[in-house]
C-alpha cells in the first residue's frame, strides 16, 4: 500500500516536469522587427531601452554575418550528388542551430537586464502561451 501512495506522489510530481521539459523556450526576438512591441509590453526603461537597442544591434550584425555564411553555403557548395547535398545540410544546420543559439543568448540578455515585475509579466506571457521561461543572463 505505502509502495502505491509513493508511486502516486512520485508520477505526482514528475508530469509536471516532463511536459515542461518538453516545452518550447519563451522568446523574445530582441533585434527583429517586434523590437518596438518588446519595449511597450514590458515597458522599457529609458536605460533598459539604451542596452536593448544595442542588444538588438550587436544580434542583428551577428545573424547577418551568419546569413552571409549560408548565402555562400548556397552559392559555392556542390550540389551535383546527393552526398553533396548532404554535406551542404549538415553545414546548413550547424549554421541554423548557431543562429538559434545566439538569438536565445540575446533574448536571455535582454530578460536579464528586466526588473522584478517586468520579468514577473514575462513569466505571465510565457505561461500563458506555455512556454518554458528563459533563466535571465546577467554579465
Amino acid at each position: 500500500m505505502q509502495f502505491r501512495v509513493f508511486g502516486l506522489v512520485c508520477v505526482v510530481l514528475l508530469i509536471p516536469k516532463l511536459h515542461f521539459g518538453q516545452m518550447q523556450d519563451c522568446t523574445l526576438g530582441i533585434g527583429n522587427k517586434d523590437t518596438e512591441v518588446i519595449y511597450q509590453v514590458f515597458k522599457l526603461s529609458g536605460e533598459q531601452q539604451v542596452v536593448a537597442e544595442a542588444l538588438a544591434a550587436e544580434y542583428q550584425k551577428n545573424s547577418r554575418l551568419i546569413q552571409e555564411e549560408v548565402d555562400l553555403l548556397f552559392e559555392s557548395h556542390p550540389q551535383a550528388t546527393p552526398e553533396d547535398l548532404q554535406k551542404m545540410a549538415k553545414k546548413f544546420d550547424s549554421l541554423k542551430v548557431a543562429l538559434t543559439t545566439m538569438s536565445r543568448t540575446f533574448d536571455q540578455k535582454l530578460v536579464g537586464i528586466f526588473n522584478e515585475k517586468q520579468y514577473e509579466v514575462y513569466l505571465q506571457l510565457c505561461n500563458e502561451v506555455m512556454r518554458k521561461p528563459l533563466v535571465p543572463y546577467r554579465d
